[in-house]
């Protein structure tokens, strides 16, 4: 899968909006923003999934540590089912996916954790056997310290499956790192 990486530059407001279209996405960064108490990132117990039931099916937590990298604590029935699984509690990247994918996707999350930012992901969200989803992807650093590392991810994806050839250009997958000092 192509990728384009686009410049981080300081988002003003607008400038996040439009980065993500989906009014669910900037509803889930609003709460993210909300949990943050003046800190550069909110804590994963600061992160209530039912005080988001609008998100529930769409939303994941991961646990990141050096030692196993990115661990699933929780993911949405949406999320689940993308990967064929009914349950993905407990899973690194390599329990369902094959270890080139597993490497692709945790070097694109890998900047969340190492330059503490926000990461949105639009095009091409996850790609199945037989379908494509194409979408927005949102991920969101927690750490469990007020100026700590980070230490989980929340985050959601809104996508629409597409059977069959994928538009050309959709192709590409675009991907904006947003520095947390940055994100008003």
């Amino acid at each position: 899968m192509a990728e384009s990486k686009t410049a981080s530059r300081p988002p003003s407001e607008a400038g996040i909006s439009q980065l993500l279209r989906n009014p669910d996405l900037l509803r889930l960064l609003g709460y993210w923003r909300s949990k943050r108490s003046g800190r550069a990132m909110p804590s994963r117990r600061d992160v209530d999934p039912t005080e988001i039931p609008w998100a529930l099916s769409r939303i994941f937590l991961v646990d990141y540590s050096a030692q196993d990298g990115f661990r699933y604590r929780l993911a949405g029935s949406e999320i689940a089912s993308a990967f064929g699984r009914a349950n993905m509690k407990g899973l690194l990247f390599s329990g369902f996916l094959p270890p080139e994918r597993a490497r692709f996707v945790e070097e694109r999350w890998m900047p969340l954790v190492r330059d503490r930012c926000i990461v949105v992901m639009t095009g091409m969200i996850y790609l199945a056997a037989e379908r494509t989803s194409i979408g927005e992807r949102l991920l969101l650093p927690l750490a469990e310290t007020p100026d700590g590392p980070v230490t989980g991810v929340l985050g959601m994806a809104e996508c629409e499956w597409v059977i069959g050839a994928v538009p050309r250009e959709v192709r590409l997958s675009q991907i904006e790192y947003l520095p947390v000092a940055d994100i008003p």
